[in-house]
């Protein structure tokens, strides 16, 4: 077969815009591979870190007895202490107040961010949620401890089975720097035999959750 000159221009120019756009594509992965846990989260030197837990009721364990809290048997599996700063309601405004009090009274390595739960159950802006992630995760990185954001599923489609993670919480992890888990919730709290009410875990729930976390972790910190 054989190709006109305009042909050829043509795929020439496809080919060029082609390869263009996958050495973008490959470059923005390469520089989200820094939050995606390819370097060490901490090391231990003479101490262990301080972990903050900081979230929502998925957080503070509602439904459970405390010691079964995921930030509870997250420490068992981790041999160091999660603290617990889950304040059960909260929405993501909220957390943008609250998160100055937490750093100032534990002065975390490390705080685990599960938020924006609730403003989904309430069907508030996506944008707003991001906007308000996106000033925690800076509040936090401003106080210099690590951040590491946990996804959310839609939690208006758990009843339908929807278990991925929305979109914008990788968004603000790649756009911040901070680490992220995917789907840490979002398994659980569409199971049934794994929930305590219609959106919150049981105990096996939440060591799920705590499993998933530590999988991630365990080789963080050295």
């Amino acid at each position: 077969m054989h190709l006109s000159k305009m042909e050829f221009i043509a795929l020439v120019i496809a080919i060029v815009l082609g390869l263009h756009f996958y050495n973008q594509h490959k470059m923005e992965n390469e520089l989200y591979d820094d939050s995606d846990f390819e370097t060490p989260l901490y090391l231990k030197e003479d101490r262990p870190p301080v972990i903050v837990a900081f979230g929502d009721s998925l957080t503070a364990g509602v439904g459970v007895a405390k010691e079964f809290s995921y930030p509870a048997q997250l420490s068992d599996l981790l041999g160091i202490d999660v603290i617990n700063a889950g304040k059960p309601g909260e929405t993501t405004s909220n957390a943008v107040v609250r998160i100055r009090t937490v750093l100032n009274r534990y002065k975390p390595d490390i705080v685990i961010l599960a938020e924006g739960a609730n403003d989904l159950l309430h069907g508030r802006k996506r944008s707003v949620i991001k906007k308000n992630l996106k000033t925690i995760v800076e509040t936090i990185k401003k106080s210099g401890a690590k951040v590491i954001i946990l996804g959310m599923p839609d939690m208006d489609l758990i009843e339908l089975m929807i278990s991925s993670d929305i979109d914008l919480y990788e968004e603000v992890a790649r756009e911040t720097g901070a680490y992220y888990i995917p789907g840490v919730f979002g398994k659980v709290l569409k199971n049934g035999e794994l929930k305590s009410d219609n959106v919150h875990p049981n105990a096996k729930g939440y060591r799920i959750i705590a499993e998933n976390i530590y999988e991630s972790l365990r080789e963080l910190i050295l």
